[in-house]
């Protein structure tokens, strides 16, 4: 904490500067330039239906007589819109907002005695039809298929309501969540995902708990990206997912307020507030979310466990466990927007959550010899408590420097976790006759932890002559973990709790990462090429106190990335693209701490880990935005994978087994995607999925060679209905064929289907949402391992049928325009560890 202020006093130093010189704006070009040739420009008022300025409608210019994009600006508070700098000939103007019916404009020629034209007023027409006493209202399609990504507008399903964002996520295309809440995209692992272009600096295991406390209710959009521009952070082998949460900026006070009862097994509630206050050059906003959440799990693992593959297992165990999860969660986020002048502004953001997380479980092992003899059974209670508490500041400033789309941006954060965790495990070891075995093993920990994250990036935007523009920026970050491990064991024979010294541990990790990009686009006609080179410089240094085990890494990276697309008619896009991408070790997984499960289990992290990166090529197919098909071909090296491992403690007859992460595949994927988005009825939208990959993996896992090729299958699909009087429908589903879910585990075929409705109240203001998810209870995970050491068999189901009924108001003016700001830290949070809910 003591490097705040300084850090922050130079981040505004930066920022005054920078302002400075962007308000002498840019440099007037040379006498008997090409920008003389530029001298005409167009300019006009857009406007809603009740006369008010439509502030934030984007409108693009069109050049005649092939529709080639020249422009795209967006109205100012004034409803206001100014192209300048333009070519004499014909042109065309298209005006979007959502909640409303395109417009296009009359053919505008421009020539030497009319170089300045000031066209009519546009008044946008409400995309309202009123049926006797119906009043029917347009909205977003689910799914936006687009040349460069996937979008997906949460709100347009009415069984969103109530899910949480990794829920949400399950539905999308191409996105695959595993039982441990591991996201996969196109049949790959290694997302980066953001949340309103922030890192939410958890490991990907972790990511998806933090993900199961995010209310759908609280999101806008889901951006899906498979292959990113050197822009962005370098990590995610299979690409980005940005989850946008909701924020606008129409004038005046507005906002909604959500709540959601949830019945399942255990009762669940979500609430959500979103507000937002604009007047003058000053943008105000907020949100807040609570939610009520109780769940469980039910685990059965078989386990058979040897010296190795050539000799007969000698012991056999079968586990249940119940797990019981509590949460109860708060998050929120306010800011300030202040727009300087039409070209210039500078915003402030703070975000954080506070949760108090506690898992519970009960479970009984029973042990089984050679013979399959029932010989003993541990019977353990355990308990994690977890108490999060995540602050984040963001500053942030945008500049643009002329109307040709020049712009610089800078942004600085600053993010800190502390979580005193806590957690004990009480275990009892008896014979089959019921009798004692040994002595109870009594296990009490405190786990703090804390992080502090700064980071900091600018960007610059050039266009340059002839259709081409420049991009490049820089990036740096710092990152320090401090990790805790205070275990207390009881001894029995003295009745009394004693340090235990071969388990209590303290670990620091600090990382800094700088990175610098730059980017070329330029259209050549039919044909748009992108080509772009970024480079990162990771240095990480960790030391643990017991045994004062140091390590020190030091190494730079390129990123190259590559873009080609040609249209021959506006209809049919093609595209084939290239990049390399990294995935860095999650903080948790480099920290060697022994996390006990119960007596015979247990986790532990691997400073020794090494990042893997992954080579990856796709050819695209796009026609008229419905239909989407890739071809993509990826090789992944030096895989990060959690693997089980077996071992014997001295003088115990009984297997120990460990999970840890390590470096162990390679892989080569190969994959056929499809996606199609249309709205075939004017009641009745389909959306359609599907992926088919093949993976195969090649490596070595506790001294075994290991070797898998498999072909499977996923896909999801959703069909949405729009009736009268303010009445939708919609269902959904999906299904993921058998697979492996790591280069270890094989998971059996999943899927399930939920289906819901709406209903739009109090004249549009308000809306009823009911949904049934998994109503015939399909969700289950079941996976299987045979290795070396162990064959092992694991079946899970969770409290995944559920009925929800949701409730909506909206308050103030409603209509087009949110805001999303984007972070300079894009990585580092998505690798800290959180808790998670059922």
């Amino acid at each position: 904490m003591r490097r705040l202020p300084a850090f922050l006093l130079a981040v505004l130093t930066t920022f005054l500067s920078a302002i400075s010189h962007a308000q002498q704006g840019g440099a007037a070009p040379a006498s008997g330039s090409a920008e003389d040739n530029r001298s005409c420009s167009i300019t006009g008022l857009v406007k809603y239906p009740d006369k008010h300025t439509a502030d934030g409608a984007t409108i693009f210019l069109l050049r005649l007589p092939d529709s080639t994009l020249v422009k795209v600006a967006l109205s100012d508070k004034n409803g206001a819109y100014e192209f300048e700098k333009l070519r004499k000939g014909n042109y065309v103007l298209k005006v979007d907002a959502v909640g409303y019916h395109r417009f296009v404009s009359q053919p505008v020629q421009l020539a030497a005695n009319n170089s300045a034209i000031r066209l009519p007023e546009i008044l946008l027409e409400h995309f309202m039809t009123e049926l006797t006493d119906v009043t029917v209202t347009g909205k977003r399609p689910l799914i936006e298929n687009k040349i460069d990504k996937t979008v997906v507008n949460v709100d347009a399903s009415p069984t969103n309501s109530g899910l949480s964002a990794l829920e949400v996520l399950e539905k999308s295309p191409g996105v695959t969540v595993d039982n441990d809440g591991n996201v996969s995209l196109k049949g790959k692992q290694g997302v980066l995902i953001l949340i309103d272009g922030k890192p939410t600096y958890l490991n990907s295991k972790d990511l998806g708990n933090y993900l199961r406390n995010l209310s759908a209710n609280q999101l806008d959009q889901i951006e899906i990206m498979t292959q990113p521009s050197a822009k962005y952070d370098a990590t995610g082998n299979s690409g980005i997912i940005n989850i946008t949460t909701k924020k606008n900026k129409n004038y005046g006070l507005n906002g909604s307020i959500t709540s959601s009862a949830i019945q399942a097994i255990y009762f669940k509630n979500t609430n959500s507030l979103n507000i937002n206050w604009r007047q003058g050059k000053l943008n105000f906003f907020g949100n807040f979310g609570y939610s009520y959440w109780n769940g469980f799990s039910d685990i059965w693992n078989n386990t058979s466990t040897r010296k190795d593959a050539n000799t007969a297992f000698s012991r056999y165990n079968q586990q249940y466990t119940f797990g019981h999860y509590a949460d109860r969660g708060q998050s929120f986020k306010t800011g300030v927007d202040y727009f300087v002048d039409k070209n210039t502004s500078i915003g402030f953001v703070v975000k954080g959550s506070v949760d108090r997380q506690k898992f519970t479980t009960t479970n009984r092992t029973d042990i089984y010899d050679s013979l399959r003899q029932f010989v003993q059974y541990n019977d353990a209670n355990s308990q994690n408590y977890t108490p999060q508490t995540n602050l984040g500041f963001n500053l942030n400033f945008q500049k643009k420097l002329d109307g040709q789309g020049k712009a610089i941006s800078m942004e600085a954060d600053y993010v800190y976790y502390h979580t005193p965790g806590t957690g004990y495990s009480d275990n009892y070891l008896f014979n089959a006759d019921k009798t004692a075995s040994s002595d109870p093993f009594l296990l009490n920990g405190q786990l703090p932890s804390i992080i502090n994250i700064y980071s900091y990036k600018g960007d610059l935007t050039l266009p340059l002559k002839d259709k081409s523009v420049f991009e490049a920026g820089i990036k740096t970050s710092w990152v320090r973990t401090d990790n805790n491990a205070i275990y207390t064991l009881y001894n029995n024979g003295d009745q009394k709790w004693e340090p235990d010294s071969s388990l209590s541990n303290r670990f620091i990790y600090k990382e800094n990462i700088n990175a610098a990009y730059v980017n070329l686009r330029k259209t050549l006609g039919k044909w748009s090429v992108q080509v772009g080179l970024r480079a990162e410089q990771t240095v990480a240094d960790g030391k643990q106190a017991v045994g004062n085990q140091t390590f020190h890494k030091n190494y730079i990276q390129p990123f190259p990335t590559a873009y080609f697309s040609y249209q021959p008619k506006e209809d049919h896009t093609f595209g084939l693209s290239y990049g390399r991408r990294i995935e860095r070790p999650g903080y948790d997984n480099l920290n060697p701490f022994l996390f006990q499960l119960d007596r015979y289990s247990y986790q532990q992290g691997n400073p020794e880990l090494q990042p893997q990166f992954s080579h990856n090529i796709e050819l695209s197919y796009n026609y008229k935005s419905a239909l989407n098909v890739s071809l993509n071909y990826s090789v992944t090296t030096d895989i990060i994978n959690d693997v089980l491992l077996t071992k014997k403690e001295p003088g115990d007859s009984n297997y120990t087994t460990f999970q840890t992460t390590q470096n162990i595949a390679f892989n080569r994927n190969t994959g056929l995607a499809v996606n199609y988005s249309k709205k075939l009825k004017s009641w009745w939208t389909l959306n359609l999925f599907g992926n088919l990959n093949d993976n195969y993996y090649t490596g070595v896992i506790d001294s075994e060679s290991v070797k898998v090729n498999y072909l499977a299958f996923f896909g999801n699909f959703s069909s949405q209905f729009t009736f009268k009087k303010g009445w939708s429908a919609e269902i959904n589903g999906f299904f993921s064929s058998k697979n492996y879910v790591s280069s270890a585990i094989l998971a059996n075929s999943r899927g399930m289907f939920s289906l819901g409705g709406s209903k739009q109240v109090l004249e549009g203001k308000g809306t009823v949402k009911l949904s049934l998810r998994d109503p015939l209870y399909l969700m289950s995970f079941t996976g299987n391992s045979d290795l070396n050491k162990f064959v092992a068999h694991t079946h899970s189901v969770w409290d995944n049928r559920r009925i929800i009924l949701t409730l909506t108001y909206r308050f103030g003016r409603s209509g087009n325009g949110q805001i999303q700001h984007k972070s300079s830290a894009e990585d580092e949070q998505s690798r800290v560890k959180s808790a998670g809910q059922q």
